[in-house]
């Protein structure tokens, strides 16, 4: 079960608005999209639904800072690069980090993450 439908949301927005993350956002090596994609969880629980909902979005920067630092803590880094140790904008190292297992690592630390965050949902 994804955390789209664990929240309940039914339509296709979400994985749309999520796909440029990946890769350390559309493979540049920067923020893993893993965990970007965790803080956008946090936000589908904790966020605000009017604008002008300063509480609320404090609430979620709180909670983003201290789930940033959980992240790195089990993993050494939010960004992507760090996280892999390869430039996946260039095909050729891209390539041999795919023919070295690179996607299992990453699944590894997908399902850790997921972890991680469902604890975290539950304490937030």
């Amino acid at each position: 079960m994804s955390f789209k439908e664990y929240f309940g949301y039914k339509d296709s927005l979400i994985p749309k608005l999520a796909t440029g993350l990946g890769a350390g956002i559309g493979r540049k090596g920067s923020l893993c999209g893993n965990f970007t994609g965790s803080l956008l969880v946090i936000g589908m629980k904790l966020g605000r639904k009017d604008p002008k909902d300063q509480a609320s979005k404090e609430k979620v920067y709180r909670e983003s800072y201290r789930f940033w630092d959980q992240f790195e803590k089990e993993f050494g880094s939010c960004y992507c690069y760090d996280l892999i140790n390869c430039h996946l904008d260039n095909e050729e190292e891209r390539q041999r980090w795919l023919a070295a297992g690179g996607m299992e690592k990453c699944a590894g630390i997908v399902e850790k993450t997921a972890q991680i965050l469902c604890e975290f949902l539950n304490k937030s």
